[in-house]
């Protein structure tokens, strides 16, 4: 079924050529129902502000791994113990939460050790053509690697 994700392009007009350079450039965010209204990331962090709905509730976690992690892995075995062929468990250090906030606006500062870091937006709305039975609405951000 369609309409359960998609992707919010920031671009000056709806063009090909706009839009294209807009991801490029990584000025989008995924969605399936939380609307940001606007999304910033330079030296200093990653600051965005939802789009908020009246009577929804937002939660912002800030996902990244840190410069030094344990970048080793192991393979996840299938139910017959064969090898999956795209799928390895890593350390909890890759991929973790930095830093948590709630209600419409959020932001994290650089500590000047993340390989990247990114936001991942949850509402307390359910979607309205869920995958999953309780599913809710939900934003992600491109990974902003700081300089």
């Amino acid at each position: 079924l369609s309409g359960r994700g998609w992707v919010m392009v920031r671009a000056d007009a709806l063009t090909p050529e706009k839009l294209v350079a807009a991801m490029e450039a990584g000025d989008f965010y995924a969605s399936s129902g939380v609307m940001l209204k606007d999304v910033q990331r330079d030296a200093k962090g990653l600051r965005l502000e939802i789009a908020a709905e009246p009577g929804v509730e937002y939660t912002t976690e800030f996902f990244g791994t840190r410069k030094g992690f344990n970048p080793k892995s192991e393979v996840v075995l299938g139910k017959e113990g064969e090898t999956l062929r795209t799928t390895r468990r890593y350390s909890a250090e890759v991929g973790a939460v930095l830093a948590k906030a709630t209600g419409p606006s959020a932001s994290y500062q650089f500590q000047g050790d993340e390989l990247y870091v990114r936001a991942r937006i949850t509402s307390s709305k359910v979607k309205a053509n869920p995958s999953a039975e309780g599913e809710v609405e939900r934003a992600w951000t491109q990974p902003v690697v700081p300089k």
